[in-house]
């Protein structure tokens, strides 16, 4: 099978690797907002006062879960890439 090479506008060429499984973070995406929404009454619930509990809900959480998946598909990448 022979490789398709294309060069870009500042002439550096690039080959063409195989599809990378985009479907896997998005999956992962979908995962977090559900985490999210569960995990809302939870997080609400575990402080003293309610609107401590949800400014964290709604701050803090939501940026947790967020970085949480970007590794996940850091690590994705990191291992699609090592694989070829």
């Amino acid at each position: 099978m022979s490789e398709v090479e294309t060069k870009t506008i500042i002439g550096r060429e690039e080959h063409i690797g195989k599809k990378y499984p985009m479907i896997l973070e998005r999956i992962f995406l979908l995962i977090g907002v559900i985490l999210y929404i569960v995990a809302f009454p939870e997080v609400v619930q575990q402080f003293d006062t309610e609107w401590i509990g949800l400014v964290a809900a709604l701050s803090i959480l939501p940026f947790f879960i967020l970085l949480t998946v970007e590794v996940i598909g850091r690590l994705l990448q990191r291992i699609h890439n090592d694989a070829n």
